[in-house]
């Protein structure tokens, strides 16, 4: 059984200004939780339903967890109903430290995906994973962007969150012109009035100092960036849709870098 003191602290992290305030964020899954124990990220706690402790998984993230030396708990139905962020407990969730970076530490060298005004943490979370799948390291967020360390959008990354680099912009115009004049980058963009999206090898176009940067849902890039963007490219279409989805055409443009 969990003490009040770590489930009201479990219920803190539901909200994103106890996640600022404590840079800590809950993963949940045996999936999720094992790769941060993979990861180099700090994990401060795991939490595991006490009637699943023997399933062959679970057993998997508890010996990783006491090999990092990282405490085990377990909770009971009552603690679950508290806890949990989904209709139903995935069976186990982890505390773990933020680890934010610095904009030195994205500018590498290799490209960088620009998020701006992104509000669907399912959309972000997908973008990430992409990301991660396709080899892309470097994640740019922007002032209005959904925080990266919200539940659904954690879920979503599927574990990828521990291998990409996420540098949290509070003004994104501002740190495009620093990343190119600082770093050498120049952004480009996603407009309908743009030059048809190459096939293939993207970054022999752009080269690999790059950030391509996305829009909002329903937006999409603000004029104040679009006005900053060295290139605009469009992804062109043979039905009537209006548009794609923001994580279908990040993941349409990472696949052809």
């Amino acid at each position: 059984m969990l003490t009040k003191a770590t489930l009201r602290h479990l219920n803190q992290l539901q909200q994103k200004k106890y996640r600022a305030e404590f840079g800590e964020f809950i993963v949940e899954g045996a999936k999720g939780v094992g790769e941060a124990l993979r990861s180099d990220a700090e994990v401060l706690l795991v939490i595991m339903d006490g009637s699943l402790r023997d399933q062959a998984d679970m057993q998997i993230v508890a010996a990783a967890g006491q090999k990092k030396s990282v405490p085990v708990e377990f909770c009971g139905r009552k603690d679950i109903g508290e806890i949990k962020t989904t209709d139903t407990f995935p069976g186990v969730l982890a505390v773990v430290a933020r680890g934010d970076c610095g904009l030195d530490q994205i500018a590498d060298g290799t490209p960088i995906i620009a998020l701006d005004a992104l509000k669907d943490p399912g959309n972000l979370g997908t973008i990430i994973r992409t990301a991660d799948w396709f080899g892309v390291r470097n994640i740019l967020l922007g002032e209005e962007a959904v925080d990266p360390y919200n539940p659904k959008a954690v879920r979503s990354t599927m574990g990828s969150i521990f291998r990409v680099k996420i540098f949290e912009s509070t003004n994104l115009v501002h740190t495009l012109l620093t990343l190119k004049e600082r770093y050498g980058y120049q952004a480009v963009g996603l407009d309908m009035a743009g030059r048809p999206l190459p096939d293939k090898n993207l970054v022999q176009e752009t080269g690999q100092k790059t950030v391509f940067t996305f829009g909002s849902e329903s937006h999409g890039v603000s004029p104040e960036l679009a006005s900053s963007l060295a290139r605009k490219y469009t992804i062109p279409g043979k039905g009537k849709a209006e548009s794609l989805n923001v994580a279908v055409a990040a993941a349409i443009v990472m696949s052809r870098l």
